[in-house]
């Protein structure tokens, strides 16, 4: 498996294009900003970052309809109830473009089960105040289609692990982890990520800014995103050594839901073009 290195003053990336166009590490001197993937690992699940197109977070059973075609999509792991994530993660990116700081990536799936055809690029960038991460999708077939597009880092656990970021509300799940109906919620004060229960939830209302707190001795991080991205999923199992805050934008099943485009779905005609962007700053 091929792996760039980027790097910038203090700051060093790996990347590894040939699986799911993600970032294996992100760090800061000897200190890791994101989770590292494990040596020699082939699990993008275990990378530190990977970018999700052409949807974010699950369809419910992987079927849906839009514009009169029918989504019927297959399992993006044999263990998950519903497709997950867009199909981005799952293959391989090529490079268009590589420096000492930054890279091209662009993906063109050549049997993709999404029911139009499309490319997507993501442009990969070490600064000297941190990364930047750009994803577009382009719809490269006849008749307009739904889109969506997210980032889905990982970042160390720690006990002392806090967040402050705006939010209004989020969406309460299923057993299944599907949404069903949402509530409000308060802001994000300077809040333990890890509480002792499930997260696993999309929050709406979403500032596009949160300050992470990785603990003693770590760095304060500023994660911020695009307009783009108006949803914020927060991913923290009990049991795992992570937690996720996964810029996204569209809500988790949103091409089911009464309105997919009141909750983030993007309707593109042909060879048009959508553009997300996330931002990890030292604060």
């Amino acid at each position: 498996m091929a792996i760039l290195e980027l790097r910038h003053g203090a700051l060093r990336a790996t990347l590894a294009p040939g699986l799911g166009g993600a970032l294996l590490s992100l760090r800061f001197g000897d200190i890791d900003l994101l989770r590292p993937a494990p040596a020699g690992s082939s699990d993008v699940l275990q990378a530190a970052c990977f970018p999700l197109v052409p949807f974010a977070n699950r369809i419910a059973e992987g079927r849906f309809t839009w514009g009169g075609r029918t989504g019927d999509l297959p399992l993006s792991r044999e263990d998950q109830r519903h497709p997950l994530h867009g199909e981005g993660w799952c293959g391989a990116w090529m490079i268009d473009a590589t420096d000492e700081s930054s890279a091209m990536l662009a993906f063109s799936p050549q049997a993709s089960a999404w029911p139009w055809r499309y490319r997507a690029a993501q442009h990969v960038h070490l600064s000297p105040g941190g990364l930047s991460l750009t994803l577009s999708v382009t719809n490269l077939d006849d008749a307009p289609g739904p889109f969506g597009l997210g980032f889905h880092p990982y970042f160390p656990d720690s006990a002392t692990a806090r967040m402050t970021t705006g939010v209004s509300g989020l969406w309460e799940t299923s057993d299944d982890l599907l949404p069903t109906h949402e509530v409000q919620a308060p802001a994000w004060t300077n809040r333990p990520v890890r509480s002792g229960a499930p997260l696993d939830h999309c929050h709406t209302g979403w500032s596009r800014e949160a300050a992470i707190d990785l603990g003693p001795g770590k760095p304060m991080l500023r994660l911020s995103a695009s307009k783009s991205l108006r949803w914020l999923h927060v991913y923290a199992p009990p049991s795992e050594a992570y937690f996720c805050v996964e810029p996204v934008s569209h809500a988790p099943n949103a091409l089911n839901m009464a309105a997919p485009e009141n909750n983030g779905v993007w309707s593109l005609g042909p060879n048009q073009t959508a553009v997300a962007w996330m931002r990890l700053d030292l604060a």
